[in-house]
């Protein structure tokens, strides 16, 4: 139970930290919700009559869908002892930032972090960024596995928060969920 709420923590703290101090007053105001595969957003000033969404891949058995406050969507398996989450922003303060500086502002909930490996790719027919980090929350340590994808002048992340290094399932069920972005 302790390594569900650090996890947990870790992914609060970090969309706490984005949604918070870079994105205040955008017209976009994140991710409220998900049904099959689609993550809702909702819109800031502007109306629509059909809420915005993306797609992800559709889990596995085995994930639970978190309740939180922060703008994210997270699920947690208690088997891999990880969780998936996923949020989105859109605005001119991300627009002119580079992935990497986008990518950066989501770890930094962990202390004494390295980089383990980052590799640039395509997903949904962009250039993406996926980023490992290892460190620690509370003296846990913890791996932080995140992609990073700009579309259509929003970003989306996607991230497997790990005690410890993450499972090999758990770094499928991952790619599985990233990789059915589709906006």
């Amino acid at each position: 139970m302790r390594g569900r709420k650090i996890i947990a923590f870790v992914s609060l703290a970090a969309i706490a930290l984005v949604a918070g101090c870079l994105f205040k007053s955008q017209p976009f105001k994140g991710v409220v919700s998900y049904n099959d595969g689609k993550v809702y957003l909702k819109p800031g000033r502007y109306y629509s009559e059909t809420p915005p969404y993306y797609r992800v891949g559709i889990l596995p058995e085995g994930w639970e869908r978190l309740s939180t406050r922060a703008r994210t969507i997270s699920w947690y398996n208690q088997s891999y002892q990880s969780s998936i989450s996923t949020d989105a922003y859109c605005g001119r303060s991300v627009q002119d930032r580079s992935l990497t500086s986008l990518g950066g502002d989501l770890i930094t909930a962990l202390s004494e972090r390295t980089f383990v490996e980052e590799k640039n790719f395509e997903l949904a027919g962009r250039g993406a960024l996926r980023q490992a980090v290892t460190g620690t929350v509370d003296g846990v340590p913890t791996q932080v596995d995140l992609v990073v994808v700009r579309k259509d002048g929003c970003v989306f992340d996607f991230y497997l928060v790990s005690q410890g290094a993450p499972l090999p399932e758990a770094l499928e069920d991952f790619e599985v969920f990233f990789g059915g972005f589709d906006y």
